[in-house]
């Protein structure tokens, strides 16, 4: 993903795949917290503008959440935010130990008003280094 002066206003797709050699990603600068550059390892949710679900108090009233699996079987679960206005939302994606292996990530939207929850979406693929 491309994180520029337009972020939060227009999703710029640098690559898209399902197999990643982490190793690249970190010489070229694109894993979190090593910024040069404006490439970043990230996934991402893209629906509608949120000015098109907009609740009574005029609130998009869909928020989502994710939950990612690491290959060794932790998981992480992002806590519940909102989609930029176009309607899409990117998740950096860090790098610790996990660096072998499949990933899966799994995203949910979330109801402001009635705190219900629905699957939408799953990504998963894998690292080597």
């Amino acid at each position: 993903m491309i994180q520029d002066a337009e972020y939060s206003s227009v999703l710029k797709i640098a690559e898209r795949g399902d197999a990643w050699d982490l190793k690249e990603l970190y010489d070229n600068g694109a894993l979190a917290g090593r910024y040069r550059g404006n490439q970043v390892f990230a996934a991402w949710l893209s629906g509608p503008p949120t000015s098109s679900y907009l609740n009574r108090n005029g609130l998009p009233v869909w928020n989502y959440k994710y939950k990612i699996t690491y290959p060794g079987g932790a998981t992480f679960e992002g806590s519940p935010g909102g989609f930029y206005t176009p309607g899409y939302t990117v998740v950096t994606l860090g790098v610790g130990a996990e660096t072998h292996g499949k990933w899966k990530i799994e995203w949910y939207i979330i109801n402001r008003d009635t705190n219900e929850v629905h699957a939408v979406a799953t990504s998963e693929f894998t690292t080597t280094w």
